[in-house]
């Protein structure tokens, strides 16, 4: 993904804030319209699916998110896991 550069953010409005993490959002929502737009050949507005298509589709990404989630919790509860570990052995008295 290509960001777009402060010429072509230009064309768009944009109200920075003081939240960093929002500024960075919406930066990225930016980059992958344009990007998207770019690559499909038109916008989300020109896209034509029923009301029930659309929840189709909704439903379909939350699913992906959610599969991601749960990767990310997993991957999250083995490294504390590992943590605990690492410390209960720097605790254990050197039998050797």
């Amino acid at each position: 993904m290509t960001d777009i550069t402060m010429e072509e953010a230009s064309e768009f409005v944009f109200h920075k804030c003081e939240d960093e993490t929002v500024n960075n959002l919406m930066n990225k929502l930016s980059n992958r319209a344009v990007n998207s737009n770019a690559k499909h050949g038109n916008t989300i507005n020109n896209v034509k699916k029923t009301t029930k298509q659309w929840v189709v589709e909704a439903l379909e990404e939350s699913m992906d998110m959610s599969v991601y989630l749960q990767r990310l919790l997993e991957k999250i509860e083995k490294e504390e896991i590992n943590e605990r570990v690492d410390i209960n052995r720097k605790r254990l008295p050197n039998c050797g």
